[in-house]
């Protein structure tokens, strides 16, 4: 990586950064609390002493780069979805320990994001959801918003249903019936005939869903749109949509706690949060085109995004709209491994900089976010981008610019 501040650059040795596990930020993370706060470890090895901060989880990634700048100590905020919140939560605390760039996200939801971000009330948005046409039709004239993939993930039916554990098997079409509020018990013949070795309860559905404008919801009512005509004609897709059953609840960490809560109940949810909950929230199968049913993980999730998501983008600057991977997978048929419900996020940055040192500071933040952070979530359920979307992105980040002048000066 390579930045020019301000006409100033300075080299910077190897950094190895090992990543133990996520840190949880306050009230952004598992709202419900069963789970301790933990810490992320990160050892900076330059030609000067290194930096650690313990903690008792074993999990570990690492990555290197080389960068001849040093970030300036200027503050940056962003805003915007909860799906990407357990990540962003290691990114920017690894972000501090390696840089001494100084980044707050507050997790709000995509919604909530966008409008902050075109209001000008933060540096950075971050989105679930590609802004809509009318969203790009509402920016000030003569301003562009880029779009930066940073991350992928998944979003899954979870559940809590005493005695069974993860797996429960769900097509699309059964999972728009469970949230349209026509199937309303777990021994549902149509749920029994998916699942014919478990012992489905004689219980009522507890739907839950986000009562906030989400990415993550988009991305599920995307795939039940797919899935369903009547769900696609009477609800649709969005961050926001009336839905016709269910109790609503704030944020990802919102829904994982109502689901944690309520027995019988199920939700969509951001994966990473099912990962650092195991014990507390199950989660199910869900079948994809090939007819296969496939219990989300990291592999799979990687699957999709090569599969659909990794070539024919717009560039940063060009109109993001219809991009879906659910829906560039969902007849796909030839791609047996392929998780159904998986999708981008993304961070939404101005083009045209009014402020040098915040400029640069939002440029080196987010390339360091693609080029050195991606292996810090692989062991959340963020697999790591691909490279020609890593590529798509950097060209995307030298373009921003100060007063006509591109930030990034390196290759």
């Amino acid at each position: 990586m390579k930045l020019n501040r301000n006409g100033v650059s300075t080299s910077v040795a190897a950094v190895a950064i090992v990543i133990v596990a996520v840190v949880v930020a306050a009230g952004a993370y598992f709202a419900f609390g069963s789970t301790p706060a933990q810490t992320t470890t990160v050892t900076q090895t330059t030609t000067a002493t290194s930096t650690s901060v313990s903690t008792a989880t074993t999990t570990s990634i690492s990555t290197t780069t080389t960068s001849k700048t040093t970030v300036a100590p200027v503050l940056i905020n962003g805003a915007g979805g909860t799906l990407v919140a357990p990540i962003m939560s290691s990114w920017t605390f690894a972000y501090q320990q390696v840089t001494g760039g100084q980044v707050n996200y507050a997790a709000v939801g995509s919604g909530a994001g966008i409008s902050q971000i075109t209001a000008n009330t933060v540096d950075f948005g971050e989105s679930d959801a590609p802004l809509t046409a009318a969203q790009y039709g509402a920016l000030a004239a003569g301003t562009t918003l880029l779009t930066i993939p940073v991350s992928d993930s998944a979003v899954v039916p979870a559940y809590n249903v005493p005695s069974i554990g993860n797996g429960i098997q769900f097509t699309g079409a059964v999972l728009a019936q469970i949230f349209l509020g026509k199937i309303t018990q777990w021994n549902d013949p149509a749920l029994v005939a998916l699942n014919p070795t478990l012992t489905l309860p004689a219980q009522a559905i507890v739907v839950i869903h986000r009562s906030d404008s989400s990415g993550t919801m988009f991305a599920f009512t995307n795939y039940l749109s797919d899935a369903s005509s009547t769900w696609k004609t009477q609800v649709g897709k969005g961050t926001a949509v009336n839905w016709p059953v269910g109790l609503g609840c704030k944020g990802n960490a919102g829904v994982a706690g109502c689901i944690q809560s309520t027995p019988y109940s199920i939700g969509p949810l951001e994966i990473a949060y099912q990962i650092q909950n195991p014990t507390l929230i199950n989660y199910g199968a869900v079948q994809n085109a090939a007819g296969r049913f496939v219990l989300a993980n990291l592999t799979n999730i990687q699957a999709a995004v090569s599969a659909a998501g990794s070539a024919g983008l717009p560039p940063g600057n060009g109109v993001w709209t219809s991009v879906s991977i659910i829906d560039n997978i969902f007849n796909d048929t030839k791609d047996t491994t392929v998780y159904p419900v998986t999708t981008f996020t993304y961070a939404l940055v101005y083009l045209q900089q009014t402020n040098l040192q915040k400029g640069s500071a939002i440029v080196n933040f987010i390339w360091w976010v693609v080029n050195s952070g991606q292996t810090a979530g692989s062991f959340l359920g963020y697999p790591a981008l691909p490279a020609n979307v890593v590529a798509s992105d950097d060209t995307t980040l030298k373009s921003v610019t100060y007063n006509g002048t591109p930030i990034y000066t390196g290759p």
